[in-house]
């Protein structure tokens, strides 16, 4: 399978989106600070042959568990605590609407 998505890779994208909410929420007059973060994905898991290659874990696209093993399909639940920022902080993200609600 060429198109494997990582789960670094997701969680790294998340965090990615959440920091451009977060540069987006500056300055703007309605921010939600961000709570409680609980992802689920459906992963395969394979083992490499090479002496360092181990256990790899990769998130499986919508409809591709049908052609993987059912022993290697696997569900994960990952649970992040509220982000913070490099200080610390808790980080907000803001309403793309600069609108105040009615």
């Amino acid at each position: 399978m060429s198109s494997q998505i990582g789960l670094v890779d997701v969680v790294q994208a998340l965090r990615a989106e959440l920091a451009r909410a977060s540069e987006l929420a500056t300055d703007q007059a309605v921010q939600f600070p961000v709570g409680q973060i609980t992802l689920e994905f459906q992963v395969g898991v394979t083992r490499s042959a090479e002496a360092t290659g181990g256990i790899k874990f990769w998130v499986l696209e919508l409809g591709a568990s049908a052609g993987v093993a059912k022993e290697s399909v696997q569900t994960v639940t990952i649970v992040l605590e509220p982000p913070v920022d490099a200080h610390g902080m808790p980080i907000k993200v803001s309403a793309l609407n600069s609108e105040k609600p009615a």
